[in-house]
């Protein structure tokens, strides 16, 4: 048998298992594997007749090594992938199909299980030519895709038309043909429902024609049914004689950008490991290159002599493929948090998307970029901590002293995330009220009061004149968390002008204390 292809069916029966479980069977059988879903997957089987013997064996080691897995699956094998398809749906166990015998084996299945082939067709149907929506007798313009099982004919004269082209007996008067056909969806935009919509469509065609099983549907004129109901009808029938409508495209594995070194002998400290790293990121530096993708993501991992794994995982604001910004930022991260013991292998495992194009402004300044920008963030997390490193993030509260951070991503990625683009710069309105420059560390002052308001503010630190208030607005009583008993109202808010500026002064009314929280631009 030249071509061999088993399908492997998850019995609806039994409980879902781990996802990739049926993938990963296949792929210890044969490197050529087509997943469609979790449910079903069909592996190319031809190489297995010399490792293991006929088709039967084939089918009875692979239900074994499911079954050692904690899987009941079924398993069918044919020469077409159709054929398995179908038989592996509709049969439990195990099926063997003798080559050539794959319409027989079909024939008695009912017409139903056609639906199945939506997963299975559900980016290879239509593009072979485009049909107008069919209904049940009606006639539909076709322009059909070469096809060697169909017969055609030639037209009588200039004006001729091909008898199979006429209407159908059951054609009311009222349907004339289209003069617009409308061409079905393109490989890329068929989703499954619309895949499943269309074969039940047609299923109920064929129920209304008076076919019950895939015998009858053969049994029909392949040009009329492509006539009547389009490619797709086509197709169907094709899947009822046993055919396939495209060759098995086999799963291909997803690339990594991966990189280990195991060492001769141990290496402890930073410096020798620097070597190591530049290695690494070079090679993974010229691998993406080659695949035009670059880095958001960088993992590495440790091995250590005491048999432990040290793992540190970087989230990069831009994709970027440059070898020494890479180490550089490995580098300055492990710095931050090295590894407890000597180090016996190093592994890089990069995340990538797709390159960054970059398009320059002849109106914007030019802002940094997110190599330099990345490596400055990194340099001062190493220096200052990571918990002092980031940009200010407003907090769910009522509360103004309430401060948090977040990492620092750059003006280019906080635009792209908001959906506007970095080169606009949102213009302020002239309407607003002056923005409050808040003190990091609030000012202790002494406030004189005369009738409940201040007239007189002494900052307690330099740099700040104070003197005499020239005019006050306030006060704003407020807390943080009002709703709960164990906050009071405990502040008073004011803002006073004095003669180097606008104050914000703030009292706590537990200890009447007095501190100046900000200055008004």
């Amino acid at each position: 048998m030249d071509s061999l292809c088993c399908c492997l069916v998850r019995d609806p029966a039994m409980p879902r298992g781990e996802a990739g479980d049926l993938v990963a069977i296949a792929r210890a059988c044969s490197p050529r594997v087509a997943a469609h879903g979790d449910a079903a997957v069909i592996f190319d089987a031809s190489g297995l007749s010399r490792v293991l013997g006929p088709p039967e064996t084939i089918a009875d080691e692979v239900h074994a090594m499911a079954a050692s897995h904690g899987l009941d699956i079924r398993v069918a094998v044919a020469a077409t992938m159709t054929s398995a398809w179908l038989l592996a749906h509709a049969r439990s166990g195990l099926t063997v199909v003798p080559a050539g015998a794959e319409r027989a084996e079909l024939a008695r299945l009912p017409l139903g299980w056609l639906g199945t082939l939506a997963d299975l067709d559900a980016a290879s149907i239509a593009p072979a030519g485009e049909v107008t929506r069919p209904s049940d007798g009606a006639r539909a313009r076709v322009t059909p895709a070469p096809d060697p099982h169909v017969r055609r004919g030639r037209p009588r004269g200039r004006g001729g038309h091909h008898y199979r082209l006429a209407p159908g007996p059951q054609t009311p008067p009222s349907v004339t043909p289209s003069s617009d056909p409308v061409p079905l969806a393109t490989p890329e935009t068929v989703t499954r429902q619309q895949t499943l919509e269309a074969y039940r469509e047609r299923l109920a065609i064929f129920a209304r024609w008076g076919l019950r099983t895939l015998s009858d549907l053969a049994s029909l004129v392949r040009a009329d049914v492509l006539t009547r109901l389009g490619p797709l009808g086509a197709r169907m029938h094709q899947a009822a004689c046993g055919e396939d409508l495209v060759p098995l495209v086999p799963l291909a594995d997803p690339a990594r950008f991966v990189e280990q070194i195991v060492l001769e002998w141990p290496i402890e400290g930073l410096e020798p490991l620097a070597f190591v790293l530049g290695r690494q990121c070079d090679a993974l530096s010229l691998a993406l290159e080659r695949a035009d993708r670059g880095a958001v993501a960088v993992t590495t991992r440790l091995r250590l002599v005491t048999r432990e794994t040290h793992t540190r995982t970087l989230d990069l604001p831009a994709p970027m493929r440059d070898a020494r910004v890479l180490r550089t930022l490995i580098l300055l991260d492990l710095e931050s948090h090295p590894p407890p013991a000597a180090i016996d292998a190093v592994e890089i495992d990069l995340g990538v998307t797709p390159g960054r194009i970059v398009q320059g402004s002849l109106l914007t300044r030019s802002l940094p970029s997110p190599e330099d920008l990345a490596t400055l963030i990194a340099r001062l997390s190493a220096l200052m901590g990571a918990t002092r490193v980031g940009a200010p993030v407003v907090v769910d509260s009522h509360d103004d002293r309430a401060v948090a951070q977040e990492a620092f991503k750059g003006v280019g990625s906080r635009a792209r995330a908001s959906g506007t683009d970095s080169g606009v710069r949102e213009r302020a309105d002239p309407m607003l009220v002056p923005a409050v420059r808040r003190l990091r560390l609030p000012i202790a002052a002494r406030v004189t009061l005369e009738g409940g308001a201040p007239i007189r503010v002494v900052p307690a630190a330099r740099g700040l004149a104070g003197g005499r208030v020239r005019t006050w607005a306030g006060p704003w009583r407020s807390s943080g968390q009002w709703w709960s008993d164990a906050a009071a109202w405990d502040r008073d808010g004011w803002d006073v002008e004095v003669a180097d500026g606008i104050y914000r002064l703030c009292r706590d009314r537990r200890t009447g204390g007095w501190v100046i929280e900000g200055i008004l631009d």
